[in-house]
């Protein structure tokens, strides 16, 4: 499995959003999936990108982005992007994605990126603020390891150590924030699991993370769902476990992993959870920036009172 690299979210990002946006990709642009290239020139354009008008669009929402609409742009690319079934072109639309994800994990408050921005159902305090700033820290965060997990799959093998390191922090993170405490009285009534939902539901936000669930929810064998096998590889192995033969064989058993198609559903899982997680980045993000809070102030009071 491979994820894009995004050098951009780790350190070596060009100088502004319009050097970017013309900037020449030089990572391995691989999808989950298995890619036929060879000969494909010899079967003619049509035949190797049925859906090349669908990378076009893509490409053309580029030279179209800066800091006030760029969660819609970004949004618009990945609507894009699930339109596209032919694995040559899904291929090739990650160069002009990698362009602008680069600036995605560049906003910051300040930056409207939306037009028309959903906004909390009430007025927030101090401490929501703050919790606000919080969810986009931690989004953020899980973006980055996202990245970092492909950025090591280029240069070391399937299995090192820093490899099993950023995807088992995709685990932690993704159970954390969207799949723990279903259970809970914290989570009586709540539509899903995990501390994001909790931040959000009382600011009247939890349908930000529709799209997420949606994912999450996704059928991952006969009686399971991503999320299960998500929570079942976090819990029973990282946190639950005890590191015997026996319970790995029963993990990759119960989730099936060793059937290729499996393999492969999960890399695209991850994909396409990536994407939204970065789409909530940016819709959290055009919250705090039309908000406006003065942060100084809103942390003096904070402090003063706690």
């Amino acid at each position: 499995m491979r994820w894009l690299v995004n050098r951009d979210i780790s350190g070596n990002a060009p100088s502004d959003l319009e050097e970017n946006a013309g900037a020449t990709s030089k990572a391995a642009y691989l999808v989950p999936g298995r890619i036929r290239c060879n000969s494909a020139a010899a079967r003619g354009h049509n035949m190797m990108f049925p859906e090349q008008d669908k990378f076009k669009s893509i490409g053309a929402l580029i030279p179209t982005a800066n800091p006030s609409n760029l969660g819609d742009v970004f949004a618009e690319a990945v609507r894009i992007r699930t339109e596209i079934h032919d694995q040559s072109t899904l291929r090739l639309s990650e160069r002009p994605l990698r362009d602008l994800r680069g600036m995605a994990s560049r906003a910051e408050i300040g930056w409207a990126l939306f037009k028309n921005p959903q906004m909390p159902s009430k007025p927030l305090g101090d401490g929501e603020i703050l919790q606000l700033i919080g969810v986009e820290f931690a989004l953020h965060e899980l973006c980055y390891c996202c990245e970092m997990l492909q950025d090591v799959t280029d240069i070391t093998s399937s299995g090192s150590s820093p490899t099993r390191f950023y995807l088992n922090g995709v685990y932690y993170y993704v159970t954390s924030m969207f799949l723990v405490d279903r259970s809970k009285p914290t989570h009586k009534g709540l539509p899903m699991g995990g501390t994001v939902i909790v931040a959000l539901n009382p600011m009247g936000l939890a349908d930000l993370l529709t799209p997420i669930d949606a994912i999450l929810n996704r059928p991952f064998g006969a009686k399971s769902t991503f999320g299960d096998a998500v929570r079942k590889l976090r819990n029973s192995h990282l946190v639950h476990g005890d590191f015997s033969p026996e319970r790995f064989e029963f993990l990759v058993a119960d989730t099936h992993m060793r059937d290729p198609a499996q393999q492969e559903r999960l890399a695209s899982n991850i994909w396409d959870l990536f994407h939204q997680l970065l789409l909530l980045d940016l819709k959290v993000n055009a919250i705090l920036t039309a908000l406006n809070p003065n942060l100084p102030a809103i942390i003096s009071r904070y402090a003063a009172t706690h």
